[in-house]
């Protein structure tokens, strides 16, 4: 559908100049435009000089009378809607306005209320009419074979497109049934069911082998549509074909090719294949089918190409084949083949882009059976096989040990997460426990004031003396200090929501170290929050030794996996507290924490006043094992995994710097951005 036209430009023709005012003005308050005329002449020059959507038209005009410029506009602006006026009513002038194609024939003085709404009919026919004329053009001009039949099947149009690929002119079809076109090709039981498929209400959509007038066959795709009116009958169908004897020829040259191809590649003593972006084999020549052992039937069925590789060889098939769709380099093109039966044989493998458009969608290649070289190399592997049968051994115990350490780092890890969180929720809970024992007792002592209050209020319902009770009463709230009961009760619910809110905030933090993502998945993360959390959690190992300075600027949200960096932060303040601790000194020591951010990085140093690193040491801190504390209190490898999450995993920095008066700062970079 078109827009609705929102503003239009009409052409009001009136002899009375104050007429022809009061409706270019009453047109104006609509929201149209309008230009005027008073004369037939001007009138047909500014319908052949400008755009006009609507003609108001007096009949008793000066110069060219108004039915000559009505019949002007239905031969040339056949759309053009055209609204009469007349100040008086002739029945012949009415007549032969609409004879001539006029929209409406209005009396003066016009109501402006039926003014308004002829307007808005004549509109909607404007905009009606322009919609079928150009719906008219577009189908009679389409490439696309459009015919349309009645019920029975006769036709009773079709466009231009039919025409030059049929041969047949619109006259000598108009009637006919389309089996004027049948070649003879197709069975009766073919047509059978294509007409009951359209008569049930249902599209159909086919091939047809049709003869042109000249007797030229020709290939046609179709696709033939009941055309249903309100109640549900059908009284068109629309068939929308389109010529395909170039594409049925191109198909079969191609399939000539294809098989072409397929005798020369068989003759080939090496087998030759193609997979798709996602390995699938899409082709294999006949020797590929005998070395491998598969048949043509399980390659129709779908045959992924790292089936033809031994289970420990996919991973770098793989990679390489994504190295060969990058148009990377690789090396190492020899693999272990495997065949359908599970027998395995060495292979070379030869392979290249397969590109289509600028974009690659395959790889190609050849595949040689490399058995015999394979068997003159294992001689010689032989002659070596005890040396490197040591050299393994001691490989694996070396990899055994270095995967212990690793481990034992994070069983520490671990502990350390453990003891704190330990100790830093005994403390409220045991605050709480006390505090519950109190409230116990207090409920106890309201219990007993409360049998007095009860004792005094009967003695006044029955109507006697109780001074007596209320003597009792008084002694006993002196005795259990009511008011100072009340107040310590309140203190202890403000105490305990203070413990309860210390146990959530250690639960929170706990939580957020606990989650965890996949080892190279990135979230968008607070470093100040995953401090915050590093502190609460390590607080048993600073809180006897260290006092904590934060200052931790507003930093946006940065791309990490936050187990990894809580690690890192954690890692830094145990170390500094272990190193303030390590030292004999009278007062706590300090361990500052800042963050700040520049255009590409954001940035966190924790900084302690402990003994600083010796400067002959400070650039093996990093290596794996090494450590400056103490036998058996340090694996060596907090500092070491945590250069490799910080440099090796996120691409930021880790340095360490020693000031002259003391003390150690550690400095983390970490990126705004994934690079």
């Amino acid at each position: 559908m078109f827009p609705s036209q929102k503003k239009a430009r009409f052409l009001v023709v009136e002899s009375d100049a104050s007429l022809r005012s009061s409706t270019a003005l009453f047109i104006k308050t609509l929201g149209h435009d309008s230009v005027t005329a008073d004369n037939g002449d001007a009138c047909i020059e500014l319908l052949n000089t400008s755009k006009i959507d609507i003609l108001l038209l007096d009949v008793h005009i000066p110069g060219k009378n108004s039915q000559e410029i009505l019949s002007y506009a239905h031969e040339h602006f056949p759309d053009l809607p055209v609204i009469m006026t007349a100040s008086s009513m002739s029945e012949s002038d009415e007549a032969e306005s609409f004879a001539k194609g006029a929209f409406e024939y209005l009396i003066q003085p016009v109501n402006q209320a039926r003014l308004g709404i002829t307007i808005k009919k004549a509109l909607t026919e404007s905009e009606s009419r322009r919609e079928a004329s150009l719906f008219s053009v577009v189908v009679t001009n389409s490439p696309i074979t459009i015919v349309v039949t009645d019920r029975e099947g006769n036709i009773e149009f079709v466009n231009n497109a039919f025409c030059r690929t049929t041969g047949y002119s619109l006259n000598e079809v108009i009637g006919q049934n389309p089996r004027v076109l049948k070649s003879g090709e197709q069975s009766e039981s073919f047509y059978k069911e294509l007409w009951e498929t359209i008569t049930s209400g249902k599209n159909w959509h086919g091939e047809f082998r049709n003869k042109k007038k000249n007797g030229d066959l020709y290939w046609e795709t179709a696709a033939i549509i009941p055309i249903i009116d309100p109640t549900w009958a059908i009284t068109h169908f629309i068939s929308i074909k389109q010529d395909i004897s170039l594409r049925k020829k191109e198909l079969e040259a191609f399939t000539e090719s294809e098989r072409r191809f397929q005798e020369l590649s068989d003759l080939l003593p090496q087998t030759i294949f193609e997979i798709d972006i996602k390995g699938w084999i899409t082709y294999t020549n006949r020797v590929g089918f005998d070395t491998f052992g598969y048949t043509n039937e399980d390659f129709k069925k779908g045959v992924h190409s790292l089936l033809l590789f031994a289970p420990e060889e996919r991973e770098r098939v793989q990679q390489n084949m994504e190295y060969r769709v990058k148009n990377l380099p690789f090396e190492d093109h020899e693999y272990i083949g495997r065949r359908k039966d599970g027998t395995t044989f060495p292979i070379l493998v030869y392979t290249a882009r397969i590109m289509r458009d600028g974009m690659p969608v395959g790889v190609r290649g050849i595949v040689l059976d490399i058995t015999p070289r394979k068997q003159i190399e294992e001689k010689l592997q032989q002659l070596n096989q005890t040396l490197e049968e040591r050299i393994e051994e001691r490989t694996k115990k070396l990899e055994s040990t270095h995967q212990q350490m690793i481990l034992h780092e994070k069983l520490a890890s671990i502990g350390l997460l453990a003891a704190g969180i330990a100790h830093e929720l005994n403390n409220p809970i045991n605050f709480v426990k006390i505090n519950f024992t109190t409230l116990k007792e207090a409920v106890s002592d309201f219990q007993e004031m409360l049998k007095e209050y009860r004792k005094v209020i009967k003695k006044f319902e029955e109507g006697s003396g109780a001074t007596v009770e209320l003597q009792a009463m008084h002694q006993m709230e002196q005795y259990l200090a009511i008011d100072t009961l009340f107040k310590d009760i309140a203190e202890i619910f403000m105490e305990s929501q203070r413990g309860f809110e210390r146990i959530t905030g250690i639960i929170a933090s706990m939580r957020n170290f606990s989650f965890r993502h996949a080892i190279d998945e990135r979230v968008m993360f607070d470093i100040n929050h995953g401090i915050r959390d590093a502190l609460t959690i390590a607080r048993n190992e600073y809180r006897n030794c260290a006092e904590i300075e934060t200052s931790l600027e507003e930093l946006p949200l940065i791309p990490c996996n936050p187990e990894q960096i809580n690690q890192v932060f954690l890692n830094l303040i145990v170390n500094s507290a272990h190193a303030i601790s390590s030292v004999e000194r009278s007062s706590p020591g300090k361990i500052s924490i800042h963050t700040w951010l520049d255009d590409s990085n954001v940035y966190c140093s924790v900084a302690d006043d402990g003994p600083g690193i010796p400067h002959e040491v400070r650039n093996r801190i990093f290596d794996p094992f090494f450590t400056t504390k103490e036998p058996g209190k340090g694996t060596g490898l907090g500092l070491s995994i945590s250069y490799d999450i910080v440099v090796n995993k996120h691409g930021g920095t880790l340095s360490v710097d020693c000031p002259d008066e003391k003390g150690t700062v550690f400095t983390i970079s970490l990126p705004l951005t994934v690079a």
